[in-house]
């Protein structure tokens, strides 16, 4: 068996020769061809993570102003730069198509001819079928969150902030989970940011599968924003739906923020007694033990236990505990 550390230095060597073919792939409808594809990206390591990040910029809609820095750079003097900003203005992708064509009618022949020119391999390139750049967008973030790799998270973020948050939700759900797989790189102020526009895609996701994989991935990023909307949603009694209110607990848990333990402690006493085990479940290993508490006994036969347990929190956890 090949040691890990030695696989993971041959991973890394390898070249990103072809990653641009194997990004192909991605669009397949054939979901065994896409996976292939991603694996043997994921062979080429963080040689591949640059190609995947240009494929994953075409699929978001770049701001105005970067687009008109590039188009300005038409004009340069410069062949060698014109030709840059050309060959820049294709890397925007499909969805500054539109920028660009509105442009053509106030450009000189040469910056028109190059925004044509531009519009016209873009088009050819990505072809006009959306559900395939959705399918290789949302294959690339997969990738992407597998690297481990700290320069896809900015990127993510950028997908994720580009239109609002009820559009292209299921992409969005790809991106979300990416950046939760991706905390161990991230930066502090990137997790607050990701844990904001996960919250965003959360209002607005479908069902409750969509909304369960947005909750643990807020648990993974670990952010104090994530800590008073899980808690909400926790002791809510108007949604029904336990196994949401069971993924809240666990990312509460995985949080570990004061406000998420008091808001673990008060589902001690819920309706369902589905939810109180979890609560209990995830309690009992912060608070050392379970303090004689029965999930099955209503919550006037635990008074003793909660009161233990509002007790264990407050010594704990201080001021923070009430707040």
């Amino acid at each position: 068996m090949i040691p890990a550390v030695v696989l993971l230095s041959m991973l890394l060597l390898q070249p990103a020769d072809g990653a641009d073919a194997l990004i192909e792939k991605l669009r397949s409808d054939d979901a065994g061809v896409r996976r292939q594809g991603q694996l043997e990206l994921l062979q080429k390591g963080a040689a591949a993570v640059p190609p995947l990040i240009r494929a994953l910029e075409s699929a978001s809609p770049r701001p105005e102003q970067e687009i008109a820095a590039i188009v300005a750079r038409l004009s340069s003097a410069s062949w060698k730069e014109r030709n840059e900003a050309t060959e820049a203005l294709v890397r925007l992708g499909r969805t500054a198509v539109p920028a660009l064509e509105a442009k053509i009618a106030g450009a000189d022949a040469e910056a028109g001819w190059r925004l044509r020119s531009a519009a016209a391999e873009i088009k050819e390139k990505a072809g006009q079928d959306e559900q395939s750049d959705e399918l290789r967008a949302a294959a690339v973030c997969d990738v992407l969150a597998q690297t481990g790799d700290a320069r896809a998270v900015a990127p993510l973020l950028r997908l994720l902030a580009a239109d609002p948050p009820s559009k292209r939700t299921a992409l969005k759900l790809r991106a979300c989970q990416a950046l939760g797989l991706l905390r161990p790189s991230m930066e502090a102020a990137q997790a607050e940011e990701a844990a904001d526009r996960v919250l965003q895609v959360l209002e607005r996701a479908p069902g409750p599968l969509e909304k369960g994989i947005l909750i643990k991935t807020l648990g993974r990023l670990k952010v104090d924003g994530a800590v008073r909307p899980l808690a909400a949603l926790l002791a809510d009694r108007s949604e029904k739906n336990v196994h949401l209110k069971r993924s809240c607990i666990t990312a509460l848990a995985a949080i570990g923020r004061p406000r998420g333990v008091r808001a673990l402690a008060d589902a001690l006493a819920a309706d369902e007694v589905y939810i109180r085990q979890g609560a209990a479940a995830a309690l009992e290993p912060l608070a050392g033990g379970d303090f004689g508490y029965d999930p099955r006994a209503t919550p006037e036969e635990n008074r003793d236990a909660l009161a233990k347990f509002r007790a264990w929190g407050a010594s704990t956890y201080g001021k923070a505990w009430d707040e």
